[in-house]
């Protein structure tokens, strides 16, 4: 039933992009955009509207559409957490939170090292092999890879991977295919945890494994060796110096699992999932310097998030700067009070933490959502001050030349510092008159042309 949905499903999505050959192309290097953050490689799609169709009389990315069958029609080991609308980052630690020893494996290039061989084995069972169209003799398989493939170019400076076809990081469909390829090793490895009482969940590429205080298997290197040999099966590998180990507190990503034997009152054992507490006082400190230190936000920007601006044209005012940096800032406030919301809702159904830390980030929540109301009103009161600086701005830009003066009152007036209308504007003449050479009738003149020429950018 999936296999026959599916192939009729690509076949009708392919069929306005396929090439007089009849076949699905290959993604030319001139179609995409190679670029790298931190030290990753990622991969877009510069004409969307290549890979854009008509599909139920609306114009829908084919990408988009895959992604949705893929996800209603495949199942998914309920260990993988990533990449899933019903699951967060959250759903990664939750099932970890009552446990004492964890440890974290991550797996090197994750995206990368999923091979156009890999792709062909799990697909095959999803797409009948017949051609994609009754003229051509490309399979539905094949053109599928080729859709979702790239081969990264042997000039590129992803120097691992030239000259492989791989599944790009970049690509929409590649979160949801690298979840499908690596369900058979989810499967195999949850045996494996299962017969040692092994809790794992895995979020891409960052695998994480918990369990009792009595057993410490799972910190032994016979548990890693095991490990890495299923998920060699298809050509991966572990990234060794990332590994963590940790007794009843694992941080990581921001978010911490904690066991403690008794809690001070009760004398009850804790299990907690809560943010780490770095990522707490990072959030206490940035309001700490907007509350009680009273820090420009450019400052806070800089000093905190390393925060930095080349602005290719400067603004001309000091507003601008400042709401510019204001609302910044406030993207910041708003992200972290959303980050508590979501860890608080989700404790609404998981009951992951107590009910002092709850307390604590209530109270956080009420400060930024306070820092936020302000930071609003101020870019407010920023934003009608720019309204009505803009005819100076415009009026910077006209030189003293193009006013139609005299080469003599023209000369004088640089003189004394004057170069643009804005120099001009609202001068009195009294001060023109104080200016050799220039009396009251002249003056009376000079004045007359400024206003008339302001008028001109305050009636724009």
């Amino acid at each position: 039933m999936i296999k026959k949905e599916l192939s009729n499903v690509f076949r009708t999505l392919v069929k306005n992009i396929i090439d007089s050959k009849y076949e699905v192309p290959y993604i030319q290097c001139s179609d995409i955009k190679e670029f790298k953050i931190g030290k990753s490689y990622f991969y877009s799609i510069k004409n969307k509207q290549k890979f854009s169709i008509k599909y139920n009389k609306k114009t829908f990315c084919i990408y988009d559409i895959l992604n949705y069958y893929f996800s209603k029609l495949i199942p998914l080991n309920n260990a993988s957490t990533a990449f899933r609308k019903e699951l967060s980052y959250l759903h990664f630690f939750e099932p970890h939170k009552e446990n004492y020893h964890f440890i974290r494996l991550d797996i090197c290039s994750f995206f990368h090292s999923i091979t156009e061989k890999d792709i062909k084995n799990v697909f095959e069972k999803y797409f009948y092999n017949e051609p994609i169209h009754e003229k051509g003799t490309q399979s539905l398989l094949d053109a599928f890879i080729e859709l979702v493939t790239y081969k990264i170019p042997k000039n590129s400076s992803n120097e691992k991977f030239r000259d492989k076809r791989v599944l790009p990081m970049g690509f929409k469909t590649s979160p949801v295919i690298s979840n499908i390829i690596f369900r058979q090793l989810d499967i195999q490895i949850q045996k494996l945890c299962l017969d040692k009482g092994v809790i794992y969940t895995r979020y891409a590429d960052d695998m994480l494994f918990s369990s009792s205080k009595h057993l410490t298997y799972i910190h032994s290197d016979d548990f890693i060796k095991e490990i890495r040999i299923i998920i060699s099966q298809m050509n991966f590998k572990l990234n060794e110096h990332k590994t963590i180990k940790a007794k009843h507190t694992l941080s990581l990503n921001g978010y911490t699992i904690q066991y403690s034997d008794f809690h001070s009152n009760t004398k009850e054992i804790i299990h907690e999932l809560r943010l780490s507490n770095k990522r707490t006082n990072l959030i206490k400190k940035m309001i700490h310097m907007i509350d009680k230190e009273k820090k420009p936000p450019n400052i806070i920007l800089k000093t905190m998030f390393q925060y930095k601006v080349n602005w290719k044209f400067k603004p001309l005012d000091k507003e601008t700067f400042q709401k510019y940096y204001l609302e910044q800032l406030l993207y910041k406030v708003l992200g972290y009070r959303s980050y508590l919301l979501s860890i608080i809702q989700f404790n609404k159904k998981y009951h992951c933490m107590q009910q002092e830390t709850i307390k604590k980030y209530l109270g956080i929540i009420d400060t930024l959502e306070d820092i936020s109301d302000n930071f609003q009103k101020q870019i407010a009161n920023l934003e009608k001050i720019i309204e009505r600086n803009k005819p100076f701005h415009k009026m910077t830009k006209v030189k003293i030349e193009k006013l139609g003066f005299t080469k003599g009152i023209e000369n004088k007036l640089k003189e004394e510092g004057y170069k643009t209308l804005k120099d001009l504007y609202g001068i009195k003449k009294e001060k023109l008159m104080g200016i050799k050479y220039i009396g009251e009738k002249t003056a009376q003149n000079i004045i007359k042309i400024i206003q008339d020429e302001s008028l001109i950018y305050f009636n724009a």
